[in-house]
């Protein structure tokens, strides 16, 4: 089982790629062109309020239920990870921590909506810290407006590196202190600013919240509501490093998948232990690079032809990232998904890896999704990804810019997504 570097082996594509890319460009060239004709004022603010379906005691009880399930969760995963067994294949913090919840937040986050705000047990434990220190008389402070969502960006780099780069980062002890510091410091953080601080700063869940945007469910005001996919982007809020924060998660893909692959297999693999790590540090944070400067390239064309200024570009167009993230996460990872979601009910029934079978599971039973079945998924995620990117886009740009410039502007960006695609079909055959 892979959990660090999870993309695994994929390179049975049902078809060329060579016609994959020329199919994904066509169909953002003809989108992009058809959108320009078809769409011709902003649309998405108005379809993301929604419509309600629930709200009173059935939608509070089901959260109560949901977050008493989370944090049971999280205290059995740190448990085990502290006193299991230290074999990554046999505990079961590595294929939870690496699969359920940051594959799956984000593929069933993107597609539903955002499960992990509805479990959320570090959200618990920072209102556990805050209670705590309203018991000991302290008064809950008010956390830095002006850090933006950089803290949750640098949070998002230090998990890659403890996923990608790090000697041990699968290893249940490792994980132990690392995500037990994190817990002593949400709940510092409860006790000094509020459950509001992990709301705006803690890494996951800022992330996942990004990528529940664009989902048709959502919580509102205490009810239950629907909404066209990818309509919530258009309220998605952007603060100061939340461009930074996405292009971190397509970067950190990115590099999972070019380390796995041929080439990359070829770069690394003369290096071991801390070595390799720190070049794979060096490697990741290129990945990021080339993310964030591909995004430069498409906004720097933006405000050459509109004038808009580079800085609200650099923001107005930050929701038209999240369905690329969203899109890579689906490609890279729906195999390592499906392929390992059964694992964590045979580590839920032996969590501590000492040979129980609590739930009667057996471990000898694969149910696997064939490999093309998986492939098409994995195409299709990264179309979807993309043809979402520039709907977005292009619904800003007719809000913000006049008809003839909204299109125009948009030519840099439409280049970026097909660079984008080329690049992530590239890593998904190789990998």
């Amino acid at each position: 089982m892979i959990f660090a570097h999870g993309v695994g082996e994929r390179g049975d594509l049902p078809l060329p790629l060579y016609l994959f890319a020329w199919g994904l460009g066509l169909a953002l060239v003809i989108s992009f062109f058809a959108l320009g004709v078809l769409w011709t004022e902003p649309r998405l603010e108005k379809a993301s309020e929604g419509k309600a379906l629930a709200s009173g005691g059935g939608l509070r009880a089901v959260s109560i239920v949901a977050r008493t399930i989370g944090f049971a969760l999280y205290a059995l995963c740190l448990a085990a990870a502290f006193f299991g067994t230290n074999q990554p294949s046999q505990n079961l913090m590595p294929v939870t921590f690496y699969v359920v919840v940051w594959v799956g937040a984000q593929l069933i986050g993107g597609l539903i909506g955002d499960v992990w705000g509805l479990f959320n047990p570090i959200e618990t434990l920072a209102k556990g810290g805050e209670r705590f220190g309203q018991i000991i008389g302290r008064p809950v402070g008010h956390g830095p407006t002006n850090w933006g969502h950089w803290p949750a960006t640098i949070g998002l780099l230090i998990f890659l590196f403890y996923e990608l780069s790090h000697p041990t980062g699968a290893r249940p002890r490792t994980l132990a202190w690392v995500i037990g510091a994190h817990a002593v410091f949400t709940l510092l953080m409860g006790m000094a600013w509020g459950a509001d601080w992990v709301r705006e700063h803690e890494p996951f869940t800022v992330f996942f919240a990004k990528i529940g945007a664009m989902a048709p469910l959502f919580v509102e005001d205490g009810k239950l509501r629907v909404r066209s996919p990818i309509s919530g982007l258009a309220r998605m809020p952007v603060r100061t490093g939340s461009v930074a924060l996405v292009l971190t998660a397509i970067g950190g893909t990115s590099f999972d998948g070019f380390s796995e692959s041929e080439t990359g297999r070829d770069v690394f693999g003369s290096f071991f232990d801390w070595e390799l790590a720190a070049w794979e540090s060096i490697g990741l944070i290129v990945s990021i690079a080339i993310a964030i400067g591909l995004y430069a390239i498409a906004i720097a064309w933006t405000n050459s032809v509109t004038k808009i200024g580079f800085g609200r570009a650099w923001r107005e167009f930050a929701p038209s990232l999240v369905p690329i993230a969203f899109g890579y996460a689906g490609a890279h990872y729906f195999q390592l998904f499906s392929d390992e979601v059964q694992s964590f009910f045979f580590r839920l029934s032996d969590p501590f890896g000492v040979g129980w079978n609590v739930l009667g599971v057996s471990a000898d039973s694969r149910w696997l999704i064939g490999t093309t079945a998986v492939a098409w998924i994995q195409v299709g995620a990264m179309l979807i990804g993309h043809v979402g990117g520039v709907v977005v886009a292009h619904d800003r740009a007719v809000d913000i810019f006049p008809v003839g410039k909204s299109l125009q502007s948009q030519f840099a960006m439409l280049i970026v997504m097909v660079a984008y695609s080329s690049l992530g079909l590239l890593l998904l055959l190789t990998a």
